[in-house]
């Protein structure tokens, strides 16, 4: 399994950028072919090493030991080495190795994320760890070769200044999108340049933020990273939208005076405030929730730099705020969490005060755009949106023969505020279980995928796909499956 924090971050945040995988052959820097993948889908393989040397080292995995190479491994170039300490197998070796596989022609390859267990490379660079402030540390000059890993999508960028041909330091440019206004473009393989920038301890690798690539600024010393957000002010006069940096569907919307008066526990906000907002993996989510479609991150900072936060990590404003969430494909990135989007989603944010997830009231789906958006003076720190389909308590009630394909009576009912739905199926079967208003209109579905015979009972909450409670009156739900449909009567109660 994958480790780290990935928001937007694998710590990631960022870069959540749903893996896009770079050509596995380039790996001297040469050949900027890019192939584009759906999703991230790491797959574990165990296997023997065999090494071709014929040209230059090519290792392949044997996997079902007919002495026959299935996969080609791409661990990048002869020079990288992970800071886990993992290294190169050797011919004969027995390992396990997880990654993402890439079809070829000749060979399928697998990009090395993790070998034996320990960390290879992250398959997603994590721009959110970038996010520091470098006003206070001291600023450093080194001239050097530059050494470019091509192997995955983002190009990872080494400086060799011993001419030793290995790495003494790695390169921050920030994400790959990113262009100074100086003009400074990042450097190609072989290139010596000279950076100066912010050395940061990291492994046997230390890591330079750069600030200035042969006299050209890359990024100002003072202040966030141009990459990551926008300022809020107090004398904003318009309505102002900041961006998520790697789709700009996803945005929060500021009116003018939200940050009049005073903030978070009575004390008066900053004459400004720095914004990010980053896309979330599942395992970097609070609690690693089930059914999560979509994860955002949001950070508000000071002008020294300090988190601005309330109860349970929340921000009060003065103003309504709105937020609109896109749970599809971005700009430069596909979704990771979005598999398989269903027609309707619960949005819920993570309280720290609790550790819980906790409904969010008020917001509207709109399944057509795979989009959320929200009006509220609270923003919280982490929202997620939940497949609304599994939001429902569900059991499978064994012991019991079913009689054929058979939806029963709710119990309660009237209900309020839940009820239980039972429902048997005689064989394997796609079914639907679907609840409808007085107009016949859809406003939640409680299942839809196949199902082995059984008796299944689900408990609906009352609540609709954008997790409102609904008024008291008649409510059907109705089951389906191939030709076969049954549709019953409930009431709510209040």
């Amino acid at each position: 399994m994958l480790k780290g924090l990935r928001i937007i971050s694998l710590p990631m945040v960022i870069l959540m950028l749903a893996l896009l995988p770079f050509d596995s052959f380039a790996q001297r820097g040469k050949d900027k072919k890019k192939a584009w993948p759906d999703t991230l889908n790491p797959a574990t393989f165990k296997g023997v090493v065999l090494i071709d040397s014929t040209d230059e080292n090519i290792y392949l995995l044997d996997v079902n030991d007919d002495k026959v190479g299935d996969y080609r491994l791409a661990f990048g170039p002869d020079w990288y080495q992970p800071e886990s300490g993992a290294v190169r197998p050797q011919a004969g070796d027995a390992i396990e190795v997880s990654g993402n596989v890439i079809e070829r022609p000749v060979k399928p390859v697998i990009i090395v994320f993790e070998l034996n267990g320990l960390l290879w490379r992250e398959p997603i660079e994590n721009w959110w760890k970038h996010q520091e402030w470098c006003d206070s540390l001291e600023v450093t000059q080194v001239t050097g070769t530059v050494m470019v890993d091509s192997t995955y999508f983002y190009l990872h960028y080494y400086l060799d200044v011993d001419g030793d041909q290995q790495p003494d330091y790695r390169l921050n440019f920030g994400p790959h999108w990113y262009e100074p206004k100086s003009g400074a473009t990042r450097p190609e393989d072989s290139e010596t340049v000279t950076i100066e920038g912010i050395v940061k301890e990291k492994g046997d690798t230390k890591g330079i933020e750069v600030l200035k690539i042969n006299d050209l600024v890359w990024r100002e010393k003072n202040g966030p990273a141009p990459w990551s957000g926008s300022w809020l002010g107090k004398d904003k006069k318009n309505h102002f939208r900041i961006y998520c940096p790697f789709d700009s569907a996803t945005w929060l919307e500021i009116p003018p005076g939200a940050l009049k008066g005073k903030g978070p526990h009575g004390v008066e906000f900053p004459d400004s405030l720095f914004c990010e907002m980053m896309p979330v993996w599942h395992d970097s989510l609070p609690g690693q929730p089930d059914s999560v479609t979509g994860g955002w991150r949001f950070h508000f900072t000071n002008p020294e730099g300090k988190l601005v936060k309330g109860n349970g990590q929340r921000v009060r404003f003065i103003k309504k705020l709105r937020m609109h969430l896109n749970l599809g494909t971005g700009d430069s990135i596909q979704n990771p969490l979005a598999k398989e989007l269903a027609s309707g989603v619960v949005l819920k944010y993570w309280d720290e005060v609790t550790s819980n997830w906790i409904p969010v009231e008020g917001f509207e789906y709109d399944p057509a755009s795979q989009s959320i958006t929200i009006e509220s003076e609270d923003i919280e720190a982490v929202y997620a949106a939940f497949n609304a389909t599994t939001s429902a308590v569900e059991t499978e009630l064994t012991g019991v023969t079913p009689k054929g394909f058979v939806l029963e009576q709710n119990y309660p009912n009237p209900f309020n505020p839940e009820t239980e739905i039972r429902f048997q199926l005689d064989k394997n079967t796609h079914v639907r279980l679907s609840i409808m208003n007085i107009l016949g209109q859809e406003i939640r579905i409680l299942a839809d995928e196949v199902r082995p015979a059984g008796i299944y009972q689900v408990v609906w909450d009352g609540r609709d796909f954008a997790g409102r409670t609904m008024s008291s009156g008649t409510y059907f739900y109705q089951l389906q499956s191939g030709n076969q449909s049954q549709i019953r009567q409930m009431v709510l109660l209040k």
